[in-house]
């Protein structure tokens, strides 16, 4: 079968960076591989715990500038965790390629949305049985986003979640968006390219695992990314969550996005909170190509604030 080569725009921004101050933790998956995460301390008495899950690439996250410059002010009191994906750590060099030739092949062979959600698990729990942190903040965004969701939705901990440009429903809506936006001025092209990609889903929807490599993913990512439904995973999450979504995104649908939130409208979800920018694209530039993270990082530091409390009012003087 001929395999569609899709190339997705699902990186959680770039930039490689050094942080400091970055105290690194190694422990073992059931299958005896190693998860590395990094914990970087804001003050030796912090009681939040901030986890910023990346997108979609073949990266250390310890190498994604972004966190570091803005991401991690959406709760600036709170201590930072980073988690690396399956066989990656900080050795890996950076590359804005999705389909990079030096990407691990064991990456490419077990990194899933589930690994992604069991190992977050495993490292919570052991951060949980210190008892340092009285609250937890989840931010995510691309595929981190829906990351984000799923953890939520999947553990009763978690105080607050913000994801962002996840996109909607269905992982293919949002690929075959992606692809229309591609080729703006040639539907025809545009048209073909889809056909391929829905042939594609279902071939790997339906077949048993085989070896696999396609805008550097796997199977299991493939598989298991064709088969979530954002509907399903939201309806599961009962703590505070913000979905904000860039209106001029060539990445992920952001029509589809309005769908699935005025579907959870309809469901009467009032824990769930929708912000359209709709100036933003993807990596939340506007048209002229300016970042506006750093005001929406603002805009995300006061809902946080609305829903868990203001940290200074809590500060004894």
């Amino acid at each position: 079968m001929q395999i569609l080569v899709i190339f997705l725009l699902l990186l959680f921004l770039t930039g490689p960076v050094c942080a400091k101050e970055v105290i690194t933790h190694t422990t073992s998956r059931d299958d005896g591989s190693p998860i590395s995460y990094y914990l970087v301390p804001h003050s030796y008495d912090a009681d939040t715990l901030l986890l910023i899950l990346q997108g979609s690439d073949c990266n250390s996250v310890l190498k994604i500038d972004s966190i570091f410059s803005d991401y991690k002010y959406v709760w600036p009191e709170a201590d930072l965790l980073l988690i690396e994906k399956y066989n990656i750590d900080s050795k890996l060099k950076y590359s804005t390629d999705p389909a990079r030739k030096d990407c691990p092949a064991q990456y490419l062979e077990k990194d899933s949305p589930a690994q992604r959600v069991a190992d977050i698990k495993v490292v919570l729990d052991i951060i949980r049985k210190d008892g340092q942190y009285k609250r937890f903040i989840l931010l995510g965004g691309s595929e981190g986003a829906v990351i984000a969701n799923l953890v939520t939705a999947d553990v009763d901990y978690i105080d607050a979640t913000i994801s962002f440009n996840g996109g909607g429903r269905r992982f293919i809506d949002d690929v075959s968006h992606s692809i229309a936006a591609k080729h703006k001025k040639n539907p025809a092209e545009a048209r073909k390219e889809i056909d391929g990609l829905k042939g594609f889903a279902e071939h790997v929807r339906s077949s048993k695992p085989f070896e696999l490599e396609v805008s550097g993913h796997g199977y299991h990512w493939w598989q298991q990314m064709l088969s979530i439904d954002q509907l399903d995973t939201l309806q599961d999450v009962k703590s505070p969550l913000l979905i904000i979504q860039g209106g001029m995104d060539t990445s992920v649908s952001p029509q589809k996005t309005d769908e699935l939130m005025q579907r959870l409208k309809e469901l009467g979800k009032k824990n769930i909170e929708y912000r359209r920018y709709e100036a933003l694209d993807h990596g939340l530039k506007n048209s002229d190509g300016k970042s506006l993270r750093k005001e929406v990082v603002g805009d995300m530091n006061m809902w946080l604030k609305s829903k868990i409390g203001d940290p200074e009012k809590h500060k004894i003087h």
